[in-house]
């Protein structure tokens, strides 16, 4: 169990190099990089499956960003290098900003992290179509107050609060991380991610 945890820790820290990836900003960059602590597990199960977005439903280690491309169009941006890497789709509109992120555990390929803050147009992404719409988490997302994380994850305190729950597979074990940044009590920006993590045989 403890080689477990460290392999995790070393797996979550893969993305935590803000500098080499510097393009990537604000919720994107917040999943990606370091700004959250994921360390510990706090929650029994992992409470999101597929993500819908307008007509896409993503499911995290599964879609691929060609796939999300295919469905909104956008230019696939990239920056870093090595495990410091990030590929990204990401896509503004008046009142919140959507990425879509993957790393070199997603082979450059996966959607390994989905993102959303809510705020003016980001210059840095491309400008929402018409038919792609704010995440659908299945749990609380923007512009959601605290009563309602206390309610769902039973704890919440703080403005930039951490959940992780870890679910076993096959070959691997899956850790599920979500990040909230509030604002005035109320969600202002969301990101969810999942790693996978070999086990021992």
């Amino acid at each position: 169990m403890r080689h477990l945890l460290a392999v995790l820790a070393c797996t979550l820290l893969l993305g935590s190099a803000p500098a080499s990836a510097a393009s990537l900003n604000g919720m994107g960059q917040a999943i990606f990089g370091n700004a959250f602590n994921f360390s510990k597990t706090n929650l029994e199960n992992t409470p999101v499956g597929a993500i819908q977005v307008g007509k896409l439903k993503v499911v995290l280690q599964t879609t691929k960003l060609k796939d999300v491309q295919k469905a909104f169009g956008g230019t696939l941006q990239r920056d870093g290098d090595g495990s410091a890497r990030a590929d990204w789709l990401c896509y503004s509109a008046e009142g919140s900003t959507v990425w879509f992120i993957s790393n070199a555990l997603g082979g450059f390929e996966f959607v390994m992290m989905v993102a959303a803050e809510a705020g003016k147009p980001n210059k840095a992404c491309d400008p929402a179509p018409a038919e792609l719409t704010t995440p659908n988490f299945g749990i609380p997302g923007l512009g959601a107050a605290t009563a309602e994380l206390k309610a769902t994850f039973g704890a919440a305190s703080g403005s930039k609060i951490s959940y992780r729950a870890d679910r076993p597979g096959g070959y691997s074990n899956v850790a599920q991380y979500i990040g909230y940044m509030l604002k005035g009590g109320k969600v202002a920006g969301i990101g969810v991610g999942e790693t996978s993590v070999p086990t021992e045989h």
